[in-house]
């Protein structure tokens, strides 16, 4: 059928035609002589219709035109190429001029229904996709689940990396390698550096362990152990027992000066001594701008960053509460830019605006937006950022909806206590003041007197949230 549509007269047909028509004594000859030989062709071309009509074949039949001046107009007109689809009519110039088929072909194109070539194309298709899943399933996942890692890791989405590739790091070594330079460097930036550790151990037990993984897993044994030596000087300070700041500074010192182990020439975390010192300087109430400085110098220390984790949150938190809106942003950019799912980077740049002479919670609350575009899915820890800023709108009952919501769908810290006991309190929720009350008590901790002065009536809810600080 496919020659039909394609078939173009016989040469001695055509030489006839225009013979014929060349005589003009005999018109009425020259008609039934066209006649003919068209009906002929309409012949064939309806019985060819008819046993492709299943297949969806459309074909378009031959007409004749009797106005010789028409013929002499066209063929005055630039010649347009033969359309690709009919092989009979020109192509259209509305659509451009390189546009390869006619106008009537185009609307058919537009519902042309399968042929059954296709069809069976189709099926191919399938059959092929379900034999390459039943005998390499495994292969195909573990590709879509690289890819799936890669798109996220190149968006700075270092939890969500790791979340993706929990079920292709448990295969075995080898197929684990492929994978281990992405899965590693989100270890490291989302401040899971022990796992980090234990994850080139592991993949790497043959002994061929490169310079830059053996670096990683000296920079963690140095911190876990620098950890140890200073926990004991910290731990009752950190849980709100009152303390010298300068008699704990100086041990702080002694242990950065001093080595875990001469034979292994582990030295102490400078780093690490130093962003505890700054914590302290917080909880005395030392000036920001010195707080700043020391923490400044923890970055100095920290030549590539490998510990931006653990003080970039500060470093940006007191930069906003010395209220200088351009190093806060720039802290800001540079966490986002290691791991944008750092929720931490937008509770500290909100210190900026949450300390202002005069807040501004629609600043507080436009943060928190961008936050939740970029949260880990289920971290709700932007919540709180949301929370104060309904505090600050006086809008109560909203900031409580939002810190229920909240603890009940994330591990929560003390401070998240205390901000949910006060929500409760400004909402009339004495109930939950209380169980939060309780619930610190029962984990060795207490309600902030920020709080309970605020309960008593001793303080205003604008004093508790401008205290020095504002940390509840």
């Amino acid at each position: 059928m496919d020659e039909l549509e394609n078939k173009e007269l016989e040469p001695g047909v055509e030489e006839n035609t225009e013979a014929s028509a060349n005589t003009a004594d005999e018109p009425d000859e020259l008609v039934k002589e066209l006649e003919e030989i068209r009906d002929m062709f309409q012949e064939a071309l309806d019985s060819a219709n008819a046993q492709d009509a299943d297949e969806g074949e459309f074909i378009q039949e031959l007409e004749y035109d009797e106005n010789p001046a028409d013929e002499e107009e066209a063929s005055s007109q630039p010649e347009r190429p033969v359309c690709e689809c009919c092989g009979e009519r020109e192509a259209s110039d509305s659509y451009g001029e390189d546009y390869p088929f006619c106008d009537e072909c185009r609307e058919l194109m537009k519902h042309y229904p399968l042929r059954i070539s296709g069809v069976i194309s189709i099926f191919c298709m399938i059959a092929v996709f379900a034999l390459s899943v039943f005998f390499g399933y495994s292969g195909i996942e573990k590709s879509l689940v690289i890819l799936d890692a890669q798109a996220n890791y190149r968006q700075g989405k270092m939890l969500t990396t790791l979340d993706s590739l929990y079920s292709y790091i448990s295969t075995d070594k080898e197929d684990s390698k492929k994978a281990s330079s992405i899965i590693i460097d989100s270890f490291c930036r989302s401040g899971y550096i022990s796992d980090a550790k234990t994850y080139i151990e592991n993949i790497y037990s043959d002994g061929k362990i490169s310079k830059k993984h053996q670096s990683i897993i000296d920079k963690t044994d140095a911190f876990v152990a620098t950890q140890e030596a200073t926990q004991e000087i910290v731990y009752d300070a950190f849980r709100g027992a009152e303390f010298d700041y300068e008699e704990l500074a100086a041990k702080l010192d002694a242990v950065k000066e001093s080595f875990i182990d001469e034979e292994k020439g582990i030295k102490y975390v400078g780093a690490l001594t130093d962003y505890y010192k700054a914590e302290l300087m917080e909880l005395k109430k030392i000036s920001n701008e010195e707080q700043l400085g020391l923490l400044q110098k923890v970055m100095e220390e920290d030549e590539d960053g490998f510990y931006l984790w653990m003080y970039g949150s500060s470093l940006c938190e007191a930069a906003a509460k010395a209220g200088d809106k351009e190093l806060a942003e720039s802290y800001f950019e540079l966490l986002k830019e290691n791991n944008s799912e750092d929720m931490s980077a937008y509770k500290a740049m909100a210190s900026y605006y949450r300390f202002l002479d005069t807040p501004d919670a629609d600043a507080m609350i436009a943060l928190t937006e961008e936050a939740e575009k970029n949260a880990r899915n289920g971290d709700l820890t932007y919540y709180t950022i949301l929370a104060t800023a309904y505090l600050l709108k006086e809008e109560g009952a909203l900031a409580y909806e939002t810190m229920q919501e909240y603890m009940g769908s994330s591990r929560y810290t003390v401070s998240d206590c205390n901000l949910y006991a006060l929500c409760a309190l400004y909402s009339g929720n004495a109930g939950s003041y209380e169980t939060m009350k309780a619930t610190l008590e029962n984990s060795g901790f207490r309600i902030s007197p920020l709080v309970e002065g605020y309960k008593n009536g001793e303080m205003s809810l604008k004093e508790v949230l401008s205290d020095m600080g504002g940390d509840l």
